[in-house]
């Protein structure tokens, strides 16, 4: 009971959730950085058999992989700032300014994440202990990259010039601009896109 007064079980209970998080994490970790390897690799292969459109098809594909990882990536920042953190979330009872974006992005992020249900713990956890008062803090550019909004043209064409820099292959980025840019590239994008 004077644990529980003490703020000593939200502690070792955060501090465990936290590292299960993290161990899911390097798991998951190294399955994207797989998958992402392979697409960086098809893109490439694509390019160099003078394939574009294709690749720019498959741009979508590797920069949605990216702010996927882009969010674990934030996820697990996020649980370390908070173990950083726990003498003093422990001590007060309102969460203290500094953790407030931490503390509701994590929550935020436990409805998304099923892959890792330690979240929705940690959610109940600081639900119990600060109600709602920090649910209008989640960092935006985490939400934004959640909603998975369909990359512009100009995020593919720079990451298929880079991965023609990364692989040595000789690629003129402002031709290909240039050709999908113009009104009648569309429908051909369209026909060489699908029938490939």
């Amino acid at each position: 009971m004077l644990d529980g007064l003490l703020g000593r079980g939200f502690a070792s209970k955060c501090k465990s959730l936290i590292k299960l998080i993290k161990s899911r994490i390097d798991v998951i970790r190294r399955k994207r950085n797989a998958t992402q390897k392979f697409l960086k690799k098809d893109i490439a292969d694509l390019l160099a058999n003078g394939l574009d459109i294709n690749a720019y098809g498959r741009a979508d594909g590797l920069l949605a992989e990216l702010n996927v990882s882009y969010c674990y990536d934030f996820v697990e920042l996020s649980s370390d700032f908070v173990l950083k953190h726990l003498s003093v979330l422990q001590k007060v009872s309102n969460c203290p300014e500094a953790c407030r974006e931490a503390v509701s992005s994590l929550m935020f992020a436990a409805a998304r994440f099923s892959d890792l249900p330690e979240l929705r713990d940690l959610r109940q956890l600081f639900q119990e202990r600060y109600l709602n008062s920090v649910e209008h803090f989640v960092n935006q550019e985490f939400v934004d990259k959640l909603a998975g909004k369909p990359a512009t043209m100009d995020k593919k064409v720079q990451l298929m010039q880079d991965i023609a820099s990364e692989f040595s292959i000789k690629w003129d980025s402002r031709a290909f601009q240039q050709m999908m840019s113009k009104p009648s590239a569309s429908p051909q994008v369209c026909l060489l896109y699908f029938c490939s």
